[in-house]
Formats: C-alpha cells, structure tokens, sequence
C-alpha cells in the first residue's frame, strides 16, 4: 500500500467515526490534549504543557480528535530503540460520551498512518489484562499480538481507574504493514482453565498447554466497584496465570468469548 493510501485510510475511518483527526500545532491544541487526559483519568496524568511541546517539535506522536471542532480524544506516543525500531503508543484516550463510536479505532489507524508514512513499521503499547474490551479491541479489532507480561508496572497510580490497584499490563506489538484485525480466538469446549472461578477466583492446577484458557471478567472497572475483595482475587489469579504461561515458554495466541487463549511462543518481538 502507499503512502497516500496509508492516509487515505486513516482519514476515511476517522470520517466513518465522524471527526477529524490532526497532529498538534498550536498552544491550544496542546492545552486541549491536557484537558482531555485530565477529563479522562484526572490530574496526576497529565503531561506538561512543555512536554507536549516538546513531542510537538519531534513530529506527530501527539494526535487529537475533533467532533464539530470539539476535542474528543488524543493519542500520545514516542519512537522507541529497544529491540528493533518501533513507536510506543503511551495513550489513547476517548471522552466517555464518545466510546464504542470508532474514534478510539480511529486513532489508533491514524496512528499508525503516520509511523508508516515515516517508515516506522511496528507499534508498541501496554494495557491492563483484566479488561476484556480492551484485550478484544487490541487483538481482534486491532490485530496486535501479546507477547509479554509485566507485573505492576507503573508502579502506584492515582488516577480514577487505577487508585488502589496494581498496574499489572500486558505488551503487545502491532504489525503495521499487515491487515488490520485478527478475529476472535476459540477455545474447545473442554479446554483447560488456568483460572478456578468455580467458588472463588484463584490460579487453577491445571498444567499450561496450547488451548489453554485463561477467563476474563466481563467488566473489571465494574467489579472493583462493586466487590473489591473479588476484583483483587482475579488481579492476583490473573497475574500468577500470565507469570506462568510466559515462564513455561507459551503465548497468548488470542482472546475469545471464554477469555486469552494460550498458544505457542514464536519468539520474542
């Protein structure tokens, strides 16, 4: 594909969610960005004013969404060396009343518009495992790959969705010369849970094999307002299931309706 279909196709998905998508270039869009992330997971994450100034000056890592000319979302990210070239998305954010509208998928295409156009070929990024949309959208919309764990990463956060919890993630890689989206992974019926939701919620006996199944809650954010104490069992169940599938030598090979669905490693990034 070439570069003007790269960005052809970006914009006509931005078009399909109904707003227009633009790299920074004023103060104001700046201040926009702000106010969104601020909007969206409160103050102790918002970048400085300066430092978006800052990535302003290296190119495109900072893109904004507008609906009739209001800011909906953003995306933030840098270029990344370590092992191998690639641009690391650190945020994407959609205010509430705009999710599941396509402005988050938009950003995402937009995205990776501008790495291509760049000749930047792979995209990195973190999410939480415990939220199935995301993992969903990730790896079945997106068509990324998950390819390690890490334990409590961001270390304490105080934003409105993490307070309180551990900043477990998941790294995944998208490569972005190939199609976009992967479809739902399916488990067989008798596949075995690497998590017990039987009675509680722990990290089940069951030896880790390809087809292997880890369950997901259906709506995390949801649980840990409602029962903290089970929202905490699936955080430490969970964790302990991705810990010993990375560490016996497996992968991630997707997530369907049962929850991730264990594969072989093909090796690292």
């Amino acid at each position: 594909m070439m570069v003007d279909s790269w960005d052809s196709e970006a914009r006509e998905t931005a078009a399909r969610a109904g707003v227009v998508i633009d790299g920074i270039v004023s103060g104001a869009d700046r201040e926009s960005v702000a106010s969104l992330m601020n909007e969206i997971w409160g103050p102790d994450v918002v970048l400085p004013l300066n430092m978006l100034r800052a990535m302003q000056f290296a190119g495109d890592g900072v893109l904004l969404a507008r609906r009739n000319k209001i800011p909906v979302g953003f995306s933030v990210g840098v270029m990344g060396w370590a092992d191998g070239l690639h641009f690391h998305s650190h945020q994407v954010g959609v205010v509430e009343s705009e999710r599941s509208t396509g402005v988050g998928f938009a950003l995402k295409m937009a995205q990776r518009a501008a790495c291509l156009v760049s000749g930047v070929t792979e995209m990195r990024w973190t999410f939480d495992p415990l939220l199935y949309s995301n993992a969903v959208f990730n790896l079945n919309r997106i068509g990324a790959r998950i390819y390690e764990f890490l334990p409590n990463v961001y270390g304490a956060r105080n934003d409105q969705f993490n307070l309180g919890d551990v900043t477990d993630r998941v790294k995944v890689c998208w490569s972005l010369d190939s199609d976009v989206g992967a479809g739902s992974v399916t488990a067989s019926s008798g596949a075995p849970r690497l998590i017990d939701i039987t009675e509680t919620v722990i990290r089940s006996n069951q030896e880790i094999v390809v087809g292997s199944v880890l369950p997901i809650p259906p709506d995390y954010h949801a649980l840990r307002a409602s029962n903290k104490d089970l929202a905490s069992m699936w955080r430490v169940a969970m964790s302990s299931a991705l810990h010993d599938v990375f560490e016996s030598g497996h992968s991630i090979a997707g997530v369907g309706e049962q929850g991730y669905v264990v594969g072989v490693r093909s090796g690292t990034v």
